[in-house]
């Protein structure tokens, strides 16, 4: 039997920023909670889409996956599991087949190594609303005064006095899907800047 070294959540969360950070223009969030407030990704990028990042350590259990897979679908265009040995044989019964997976294992050299088994696949289930909400309120406002989507049915002074939520249901209602794909490139920089 091989002995593999166990890696824990600080371990595979520093490589996993360490590669984030060679890409280029991305910016990485730690921590983000999505609007609904029923999960947490443990690491957001944001480089040509938004990317979720889940980590389940050696010393984890995936129990809670059932309830998290729903909600990164909803908030990110792309997601993926990061793993350690302990479930690199099972991980793959867990998440959607559009879900990507990184596998990280200490080597011989006491360094990490991220692999990745399989590539994420843009996120068939995302929610337009749900994705514009990872915005905060003064954003949304900006981009829907700014951005004229709201023109024919609202005045910019009257966008400004709307909650965050009534102003992303506007938009959900009034924008072709062209312009929401438009609207998601404003978001994407707004997450960038």
């Amino acid at each position: 039997m091989i002995y593999v070294k166990k890696l824990d959540d600080n371990e595979i969360r520093t490589a996993l920023i360490t590669r984030l950070s060679t890409y280029k223009d991305c910016k990485i969030y730690e921590e983000v909670t999505v609007p609904s407030g029923k999960a947490r990704a443990d690491i957001v990028s944001v480089n040509g889409h938004v990317v979720a990042y889940e980590i389940k350590s050696d010393y984890d259990s995936i129990k809670r996956l059932e309830t998290q897979i729903p909600e990164y679908d909803r908030n990110f265009e792309m997601n993926y599991i990061v793993v350690g040995a302990k479930f690199e044989e099972s991980i793959s019964n867990f998440v959607p087949e559009y879900w990507g997976i990184i596998l990280v294992r200490k080597t011989r050299l006491n360094t990490i190594r991220l692999s990745f088994i399989r590539k994420a696949k843009l996120n068939p289930k995302l929610s337009f609303t749900d994705f514009l909400s990872l915005l905060s309120s003064n954003e949304i406002k900006k981009i829907a005064t700014k951005g004229k989507y709201l023109e024919k049915h609202l005045k910019s002074s009257e966008v400004r006095k709307l909650f965050k939520q009534d102003i992303v249901k506007k938009l959900d209602e009034n924008l072709s899907n062209s312009i929401k794909k438009s609207l998601k490139k404003q978001v994407r920089l707004s997450l960038k800047s």
